[in-house]
């Protein structure tokens, strides 16, 4: 008796699924229009189309690199010929809360940058010459093991350029976060006790790009137990400026330092000396102006 019942039922059963798959067909050739499957969603931190990112509302500066300012954020547009080479860059103290121990105007730090396109991210990385050898000695490979550039920052690649040969990043947070190479040195966080940046009183004021820099001006706002002024607020608020200048390809020809001639110098150690130990090498300061 469950037998024929069974049976009876996977028959009731086919004949509806035979029935309803029909209905569809004699809908579809009476010409209704089926809804295509939505498209999946983009997953989060996807690189979008440049249309996306860089909206109707963006404001371009030209220059250096194309510097898009969409409400509070910032946008670099790196063309691929710029990955890769060197730049200076050069932080300084706008403007200070108090001249008692730094004044405006006064350098903060200097550093050379690297671009670099890494995957779906482009990191940004310091430099440094301190240690050097001849590319073609043996010794070489081994200085530059013992040389490693450090990340500075990392950032995920929100769009590519519609000819494919620039990339876009967000570099808000480059700016308006606690970067120590960007912000005050240091010494002057130890003379004013700073603990950490208090985020929310702190802002990018502008970013400009020209033909060979790209200029920042930023406000940081520090939590401080021994500001220079105004220690009831217990903070010390200053503007930095940050200047980033393309470096050249072909450097200057170097200059060994004379004794004799007092100027600005800067040492290297060199491992590929003749002399065949690491030898310190001391240059003048040359500037192309």
């Amino acid at each position: 008796m469950t037998h024929k019942f069974l049976t009876g039922l996977l028959s009731f059963l086919l004949i509806v699924g035979v029935a309803t798959q029909a209905e569809a067909q004699r809908k579809k050739k009476k010409g209704e229009v089926v809804a295509p499957p939505p498209k999946p969603k983009p997953k989060k931190g996807a690189i979008q189309p440049y249309s996306k990112v860089i909206t109707k509302d963006a404001k371009t500066d030209v220059g250096l690199f194309k510097v898009h300012t969409i409400d509070d954020k910032y946008l670099f547009e790196i063309p691929d010929s710029l990955f890769e080479r060197e730049m200076l860059s050069v932080s300084r103290i706008a403007k200070n809360t108090s001249n008692n121990r730094n004044f405006g105007g006064e350098k903060a730090n200097e550093l050379v940058l690297r671009w670099q396109k890494k995957g779906k991210q482009v990191v940004l990385r310091m430099v440094s010459h301190k240690v050097v050898a001849d590319k073609e000695l043996p010794v070489y490979e081994a200085v530059t093991n013992s040389n490693f550039e450090p990340v500075l920052f990392t950032f995920p690649i929100k769009a590519y350029s519609a000819d494919k040969t620039a990339t876009v990043i967000d570099v808000t947070e480059l700016y308006n976060t606690d970067v120590k190479a960007l912000g005050l040195p240091a010494r002057v966080r130890k003379g004013y006790k700073i603990t950490r940046l208090d985020t929310k009183k702190s802002f990018i004021e502008s970013v400009n790009s020209y033909p060979l820099n790209i200029e920042v001006r930023h406000v940081k706002t520090y939590a401080a137990s021994a500001p220079p002024s105004n220690s009831s607020t217990g903070t010390v608020s200053v503007e930095m400026s940050n200047s980033m200048v393309l470096l050249p390809k072909e450097p200057m020809k170097r200059r060994i330092f004379d004794e004799r001639v007092g100027w600005f110098t800067s040492n290297q150690i060199d491992y590929g000396s003749e002399a065949q130990k690491s030898e310190k090498v001391t240059y003048l300061n040359r500037w192309r102006l």
